[in-house]
C-alpha cells in the first residue's frame, strides 16, 4: 500500500466516507483555519490522489462536497493481508491478455474491410464470429474491473 500516511488516510476511510479536510483533522488534529494546514491538507491531498490512481479510493462524480470512499478493490484487498491469497491488481494480467487478442483478432477484420487482404466468406464469417466473442468477454472483464474499482 505504501507510506504510513497512505496507510492512515484508509484506516479513516475504513470508518466511513471522507472529505480530505475531515482526513486531515483527524490524522493531524489541524483545523483549517488554523496555521500548517494547508500544508498537511496539501501532502493528504497528494496521498489520496496516489491511492486514488491505484484504484484504493474513489468519490463520486457529481456533486460539491463529495468525499472519498474505499473501493471494493480496497476492501478485498485489506481483507487479503496477512492471508495466503495475493492482493488483487486493478486490471489482472488474465484481463490484458484477453485485451491483446481481441486486438489482435481485429487486425484481420481491418485489413479485409481496407480490401489489403481477402479471404473467402467462411473464412471471413468465421473471423468475425470470433472477434465478436472477443470483444464480449473483454467488454465484460473490462466491467468487472469497473465494478471493482468504482
Amino acid at each position: 500500500m505504501g507510506n504510513e500516511l497512505g496507510v492512515e488516510i484508509l484506516s479513516r476511510l475504513v470508518d466511513g466516507n471522507r472529505t480530505v479536510s475531515e482526513i486531515v483533522e483527524q490524522i493531524y488534529g489541524v483545523k483549517s483555519s488554523e496555521e500548517g494546514f494547508f500544508t498537511c491538507y496539501t501532502r493528504t491531498r497528494r496521498e489520496v490522489r496516489k491511492l486514488e490512481s491505484k484504484g484504493l479510493v474513489s468519490r463520486s462524480l457529481l456533486g460539491r462536497d463529495r468525499p472519498y470512499r474505499l473501493t471494493n478493490l480496497a476492501v478485498i484487498n485489506l481483507a487479503r493481508i496477512g492471508g495466503r491469497e495475493e492482493q488483487l491488481r486493478v486490471v489482472p494480467r488474465v484481463d490484458i491478455a484477453t485485451y491483446f487478442v481481441t486486438l489482435v483478432s481485429a487486425v484481420p477484420l481491418v485489413l479485409i474491410a481496407s480490401e489489403w487482404v481477402e479471404f473467402s466468406q467462411p473464412v471471413t464469417s468465421s473471423l468475425f464470429g470470433i472477434f465478436c466473442v472477443l470483444l464480449g468477454i473483454s467488454l465484460c472483464r473490462f466491467l468487472q474491473a469497473l465494478r471493482r474499482v468504482f
